[in-house]
């Protein structure tokens, strides 16, 4: 097992990590070709394909929360190991099934081992000495993997339907199963007494909530918008080639998670959080100007990606400063995150199959997208208070 004293700088950890993490979130990452393929093979409307995949973040939401009981009894890389074997069997399950009822049920399944293998790896994280690098890291292997999936899926699609898709999503897990094998997660962790965890959650907590409610919302709000992508770029008449083309060079977004560590030495993370959400609702001023061109439509795909990418690992990472690497709190931060994509998902799916208006779904993403930015907003208001009482404190 690797030791955290021995081994400041586990990069190549962090990258395992990473891409098998990406695998648990391939559901978000291929969310927009998914909810195609469904609509158009199985003849479901936008608002029974959105529930069938809310169902599948609902599952995550609820695995995630078995993974911090899993986590009591079973060390990680075990726990990890039983969510990839249950989720390549619910893909390889969802290939052969043509009921959109019996789908949503296997993808609950899905999503239940997608959120142990996400609690797991979040949890994992927190153990390594740079944890900043490692959600990063997670967010760039998220994208990366997107960028190349998406080019390749469509075609796979053309052929083969949703049985080729899952297939392929199947064989990731494969992928994942060979690379956990390289992966050792550290044996020692980062240890306060239980007096001062208490004092530190005591103390902190008027940040710890703003910093999940920031997560909910923005979630809520990329869920609504990410999802549809794809019927927004056919609704405003664009050619799928150009559509697939801008989602799957979406791989460049993750770098801006790549350089979170570095930000912060420039600017403090409340600020960066702030930034990062004002990007993603940028997305939605560029998506409502009435201009339906190609480079709006890029241009907002791109904001999107880049303020998801970018502001989740900055959260995780103050997150895990105030909670000196409490493994719990690591994994509730997750359980935001699929909450928010699955409430997201399911409720913007619905307004647009009831209004047939892209625009008021995107206004309502907008909504979401503004409380998440009320959220850091108060974040930067209580750091900066607190610090300003601790700086008189010490005269």
């Amino acid at each position: 097992m690797l030791d955290i004293k021995t081994n400041k700088n586990p990069i190549w950890e962090h990258i395992i990590l990473a891409l098998i993490g990406s695998f648990a979130a391939s559901v978000i990452e291929f969310l927009p070709i998914m909810v195609g393929a469904v609509s158009d093979y199985l003849d479901a409307s936008p608002d029974v394909a959105g529930f069938i995949f809310m169902s599948n973040f609902l599952g995550i939401a609820i695995g995630t929360l078995l993974s911090i009981i899993a986590m009591r009894h079973m060390s990680l890389k075990h726990c990890t190991l039983l969510g990839i074997t249950l989720i390549s069997l619910a893909e390889l399950w969802s290939a052969f099934i043509l009921s959109t009822d019996i789908l949503a049920i296997v993808r609950f399944i899905s999503g239940i081992a997608s959120g142990l293998i996400s609690g797991c790896v979040a949890a994992a994280i927190t153990l390594f000495p740079r944890q900043k690098r490692g959600f990063g890291l997670y967010m760039l292997g998220m994208f990366a993997a997107s960028g190349i999936g998406l080019f390749i899926l469509p075609f796979i699609i053309e052929v083969h339907g949703t049985k080729g898709l899952f297939i392929s999503l199947a064989a990731l897990g494969l992928v994942s199963l060979l690379l956990l094998q390289f992966l050792r997660i550290p044996a020692t962790t980062k240890t306060t007494s239980s007096h001062n965890v208490t004092h530190q959650k005591i103390a902190n907590i008027a940040l710890v909530t703003p910093l999940l409610g920031c997560i909910l919302f923005l979630m809520i709000g990329v869920g609504g918008s990410w999802a549809f992508y794809e019927r927004l770029g056919l609704a405003w008449n664009l050619d799928i080639d150009d559509i697939i083309f801008v989602l799957s060079v979406s791989a460049v977004c993750g770098f801006a998670a790549f350089f979170v560590e570095s930000s912060e030495k420039l600017l403090k993370s409340q600020y960066l959080i702030l930034i990062g959400v004002l990007i993603t609702w940028l997305s939605i001023v560029f998506l409502s100007t009435g201009n339906k061109g190609f480079s709006f439509y890029t241009l907002s795909l791109f904001l999107t990606g880049i303020g998801w990418a970018y502001t989740v690992p900055v959260i995780q990472g103050k997150l895990d400063h105030i909670s000196k690497g409490n493994k719990n709190i690591a994994a509730l931060s997750m359980l935001m995150y699929w909450c928010g994509l699955s409430f997201g998902l399911w409720v913007h799916g619905y307004i647009l199959n009831a209004t047939n208006s892209f625009q008021i779904t995107l206004f309502s993403c907008g909504a979401f997208y503004t409380l998440s930015l009320l959220c850091s907003l108060y974040v930067v208001y209580s750091t900066t208070l607190k610090n300003q009482v601790l700086a008189k404190n010490a005269i």
